[in-house]
Order: C-alpha cells, then sequence, then structure tokens
C-alpha cells in the first residue's frame, strides 16, 4: 500500500507536470511538439526536484541551456546534416553519462539530460515540425518547471534540507549521510546545521566503530556497550524531531546520558565519551539555533567539484570509459533507427537503449531483465485483448495502461515496462491505423536489439584496463587519499608542494573513489555486504577530498597534525585521531566532517578489506 502511495502520489504530479505542460504547448500552437515539451518538463522536474529551493533554481537555470540544446539541437541540425545531428547527440549522451562523475546529485540530472536529448532526436524522426516550435518546446518545459519549482517550495524553502539532516541524525546510512551533506553545502549554510551535521556525523561513526567492537568484547562489556548505543540512538532520533521543526524548539530536554558500569577495554571507554559529548554538542547546536551563515561552504563545493571533475577526466576512470561506451552504443542505436524513417516504434528504441546502459554491469543485466520481461508480459495481455477485444478498445486501454503503470515504475518496474507495451502498440496501432499484431511484433523486436545494443556496449571492457578486486580499489583509493591529506598537511605546515603535484593528488583522490562505485565493465560482482560497504565509503572518501580543499584555504597547525593523524588512521586502520581544539567554527567543522569521514571509511575496512 505505501508503494502504491507513493505511486499515486507520482503519478498526480505526472500529469500536472506532463499534462500541464503539454495543455499549455497545444494552446500556444506548439502542435505535435506539445508532446516534447510534456516529457521534456517531466526530465527536468526529476533533475530539479528533492532539493531546498534555491539550490534547485540556480541548478534548473544552469541546467536549461543544455536541455534546451540537447533537445532541439540535433533536431534542428538534422534538416542540414544528418552526421551534424548525430554527433551532436552522441556529444550530449557523452555527457550526461559522465555528469554522475560530479556527485550524487548529478546522476538525476544526467539522466533528466540523456533522456531529454534522446527522445527529442527520436521524435525528429518521426515528424516535422518548425524551428519555432522545436526551440520553443524545450523553452517552455524549463519555464514551466521553474514556475512549479518555485511555488512547491515558497512556503518553507529550507525544509529539504532539515529533513535531510533530521533523517541523518535518526538513522544514517550512506545515503542519508552523503545526502545531508550535499543539500546543506548547496543550501545557505546556517550555523547551527553545520554543528548538527558536523557532530552528528561524527557521533554516528563513533558509534560504528563501537558496534565493530562489539565481536571482540567479552559477553558483560559487550551488554554495557550494547545499551549505550541503545540509549545514543534513542536521544539522536528525539532530537531529530526537533530539527525538523521550521523553528527552534521552546524546550528541548537535556540528553540522559548512560555509562557503563563495568570495565572497559583498550579505547573503549573513550570512544563512549566522544560519542555522548558528540550528541551533546548536537542538543545544544539544536535548542538555540544560530542561524548566521557559514561562509566558507560555497568554496568547498566549487573544489569538490572540480576536482571530480579533473578525476574523470582521465582514462584511468571508470566513468569515463562507461561515458564511451554509452556513447557508441547510443551512436549504433541511432544509426539502425534512421534506416527507418517515420517509424513511430523509434522513440521507443532509442529511450530502451540509453536507459539499459549503466555505469555498473549488474544493474545493466537487471535493467535489461526488466525490459524483456515486461515486454513479454506486455505482449501477452495484448494478445488476449486483441483476441477478446475488437480493435477500437486499443486506444482506451493503452492509455489506462499507461495510467495504472506510473505507480510502479519505480517499485515494480517490469510491471511498468509491460504497460507501456499496451501504450505504445494500442495508441500507434490505433491513431496511425497499423495492424496491432504486426506493431507488436516489431515493437518486440526493437526491445530485443535495444537489450543487444545495451549489454553489448554496457558489457564491453576497454582492451588493456585491468579489472581490480574489490579490496585493491578500496586500498587504491584510501591510499589516494592519505598521500591527498598528508600533502594538504605539508601545506598548511608552510612546506608547501608544487602546485601541479597538489594537483595530480587531488585528481587521483577523485578518480579512486569513484572506481570503487564504477569498476569497469567484467569486474566480480560485490556481495551485499561489499555494496553497501563501498556506498559508505566513497562517501567518506568524496567527503574527505572536499574537506581537504577546504582546509587549503582556512587551515591551521592544529588543522595540519589533524590531517596527518587522519591519513595514518587511512593507510593502516589504526584509530583516528583525537579533534584538535581550532580557532573557529569553520576550522571545526572541517575536523568534525574529517573524523566522521575517516570513521565511515573505518567501518567499512573490514568487509572491503578482511585480510588488512
Amino acid at each position: 500500500m505505501n508503494a502504491l502511495a507513493r505511486g499515486g502520489g507520482m503519478l498526480v504530479v505526472i500529469l500536472v507536470v506532463v499534462g500541464g505542460t503539454a495543455g499549455i504547448g497545444a494552446a500556444v500552437g506548439l502542435g505535435r511538439t506539445m508532446i516534447l515539451a510534456g516529457l521534456t518538463a517531466l526530465f527536468c522536474f526529476i533533475a530539479a526536484n528533492g532539493g531546498p529551493l534555491r539550490p534547485d533554481l540556480r541548478l534548473l537555470a544552469a541546467f536549461a541551456p543544455a536541455v534546451i540544446i540537447g533537445a532541439a539541437g540535433p533536431r534542428l541540425l538534422g534538416q542540414v546534416s544528418v552526421v551534424a545531428a548525430v554527433a551532436l547527440l552522441v556529444l550530449v549522451v557523452f555527457v550526461s553519462a559522465l555528469l554522475p562523475a560530479l556527485g550524487q546529485r548529478f546522476v538525476t540530472v544526467g539522466l533528466g539530460l540523456g533522456m531529454a536529448s534522446v527522445f527529442g532526436y527520436g521524435f525528429q524522426l518521426t515528424g516535422s515540425a518548425s524551428t519555432a516550435q522545436i526551440i520553443g518546446a524545450p523553452a517552455l518545459a524549463v519555464a514551466v518547471v521553474f514556475v512549479l519549482r518555485l511555488l512547491m517550495g515558497l512556503g518553507d524553502p529550507g525544509k529539504p534540507t532539515r529533513a535531510a539532516l533530521a533523517d541523518a541524525l535518526a538513522g544514517p546510512d550512506s545515503d542519508s549521510a552523503e545526502r545531508v551533506t550535499r543539500l546543506w553545502l548547496a543550501d545557505r549554510p546556517r550555523r547551527w546545521q553545520a554543528r548538527v551535521l558536523g557532530a552528528g556525523l561524527r557521533a554516528h561513526g563513533t558509534a560504528a566503530v563501537l558496534g565493530d567492537r562489539l565481536r571482540a568484547l567479552d559477553p558483560e562489556p559487550a551488554e554495557a556497550v550494547t545499551a549505550v548505543l541503545a540509549a545514543a540512538k534513542e536521544e539522536l532520533a528525539r532530537i531529530a524531531e526537533a530539527v525538523r521543526e521550521k523553528n527552534a524548539p521552546a524546550e528541548l530536554a537535556p540528553v540522559t546520558r548512560v555509562e557503563p558500569a563495568v570495565e572497559l577495554p583498550g579505547e573503549t571507554r573513550r570512544l563512549i565519551d566522544e560519542l555522548w559529548a558528540a550528541i551533546e554538542a548536537v542538543h545544544a547546536a539544536v535548542a538555540v539555533r544560530d542561524e548566521s551563515t557559514v561562509d566558507f561552504p560555497r568554496h568547498l563545493v566549487e573544489e569538490a567539484v572540480r576536482h571530480e571533475a579533473a578525476g574523470a577526466l582521465s582514462w584511468r576512470s571508470a566513468q569515463l570509459r562507461h561515458a564511451v561506451r554509452c556513447a557508441l552504443g547510443m551512436l549504433v542505436a541511432v544509426i539502425v533507427a534512421s534506416l527507418r524513417p517515420g517509424d513511430p516504434l523509434t522513440v521507443s528504441f532509442l529511450m530502451t537503449t540509453y536507459a539499459i546502459m549503466q555505469p555498473e554491469w549488474r544493474d545493466t543485466l537487471s535493467k535489461a531483465w526488466q525490459r524483456c520481461a515486461g515486454a513479454v508480459a506486455g505482449a501477452v495481455v495484448l494478445a488476449l485483448v486483441l483476441w477478446l477485444l475488437p480493435h477500437s478498445a486499443l486506444l482506451p486501454i493503452g492509455l489506462v495502461a499507461l495510467l495504472a503503470g506510473f505507480p510502479f515504475m519505480q517499485t515494480k518496474p517490469m510491471v511498468f515496462n509491460g504497460c507501456i507495451v499496451l501504450m505504445s502498440v494500442g495508441v500507434n496501432a490505433t491513431t496511425r491505423h497499423l495492424d496491432a499484431v504486426s506493431v507488436l511484433l516489431e515493437y518486440l523486436l526493437l526491445v530485443l536489439l535495444a537489450v543487444v545494443i545495451g549489454l553489448l556496449f554496457g558489457f564491453a571492457a576497454v582492451p588493456g584496463v585491468p579489472k581490480p578486486s574489490v579490496a585493491q580499489r578500496f586500498a587504491d583509493a584510501t591510499a589516494a587519499m592519505g598521500e591527498l591529506l598528508a600533502t594538504v598537511a605539508s601545506r598548511l605546515r608552510g612546506e608547501p608542494p608544487a602546485q601541479r603535484e597538489l594537483g595530480l593528488r587531488f585528481r587521483a583522490a577523485a578518480r579512486t573513489h569513484q572506481d570503487l562505485l564504477s569498476p569497469e565493465a567484467g569486474s566480480r560482482n560485490p556481495d551485499d555486504a561489499q555494496r553497501e560497504a563501498l556506498d559508505e565509503a566513497a562517501d567518506g572518501l568524496r567527503g574527505l577530498a572536499s574537506s581537504a580543499g577546504a582546509m587549503l584555504r582556512g587551515g591551521s597547525a592544529e588543522l595540519a597534525a589533524f590531517a596527518e593523524g587522519a591519513a595514518r588512521a587511512l593507510a593502516d586502520g589504526s584509530v583516528p585521531p583525537a579533534l584538535p581544539d581550532p580557532a573557529d567554527d569553520e576550522q571545526r567543522l572541517v575536523a568534525d566532517l574529517i573524523l566522521a569521514d575517516v570513521l565511515r571509511v573505518q567501518h567499512a575496512r573490514p568487509v572491503l578489506a578482511p585480510s588488512a
């Protein structure tokens, strides 16, 4: 029921965005390109939704020219030169596949840009339109989404940031921790949120390390530490509810510590003290919200994106090789589609090919299976419809199937894909007066061809590129990050390395942590525990790279020693360094984030490098 409820909400959004934009397009004279306008609006809405209002609008404004060029450019060029049109489309697909290397926020941006471009080009093969209509369709889509996003967020612009911050406090996983950091940095950063973010991530990182120690403790100490962890979790969940509120709470009960009454070995007692100190720091920040802004994170974001891009633009980057494979796969699909101009199923063929090719080959295989199974199931249902009902029933059944399938688009993609078969075949056979059986057979053949192309280029390994194991990729990533932190520490101590060396360290760190999640095609498939640990380690390493850039802009000798300690902890798995006493809140936040990210990497180490 929950999945269906979420799907019902998605259906309403889709109807408003697609139907509203298409209706406006029809009213202003876009003709058949109103369909392009409606679906482009949906792709833009996916890319520019889910975060705070200001960053979402900024992203949409920066994203808009690329969408208009991607959706309209190939079609306009196609009127002059087919080769130029294909080249532009392939370039846009390449860029869209490379964008996720910049961070999780750009996954939907790349998806939206790629889908809009592929749909726009496929649409141009099936009909004609004026230049004004071709440009006006994506421009209208961007304008509608901008207005809609503005109206949705005016009441409480910062709500997504607070919700993400509360989610990370109440029960973080790698996604929630990465999401809150991204949203907070992209929004107008509030000082109280900075303190909650740093101390909260540090608390959960410390709790994770304590949880790992339970296996080595005797029963009595293990029971005592378990009670502490349970109490800490309850306190963080209680404080998280106060974080969700738009205004500061009138009264927030103090933190109630639970202390173990038994002797604890090694560093366990110190870790428990650090855990409670971090929770009390979170409580203090939430109880009295300091709404002043923190200035430095804007530079941090710029540095992080720049270094991520530099790391991706290397032939050693798995993300770059994936982008090349996507571009080549789309080139083949477009050549095949151009052999049948005017075919109404061209759009479905191109979109299926694009959707199947994923950075990880297991995801590519999963997408291919979902498309094939959904197409076969939809064909069986359609065959029954053709046998039992008259031809005139195809159109209404296709439209009903489309509406019924949207709630399952994310939760049960095979069901959604089956519904798309009913819609595509039913609508095209009725409106174009075609034989439904012939259209269905052609649809199945095109899906099969799209799967073949997607699998071929999704699995294609680049000659001469090694396929390191999970443990080796983790070792390379932690080593590169340790070298980067050590180099930054030298710079802070007044022993500056060459600027070129520092840039190489940043690029190596970015590339190796990207490769954790995007291995070379044909690499051994990680198990579920490894996938979760990979997500956590990659997010921790990405955060360390961002913090390294922040230290270069406002670090100190105290942070230099702390950075060296963090580098040692990454290199040998030793205990992370104690927090220094920095000069201001900005440096304190950097130290908090570094410690939290080191703890996240340490937590993933036993799974990714069990022999270390």
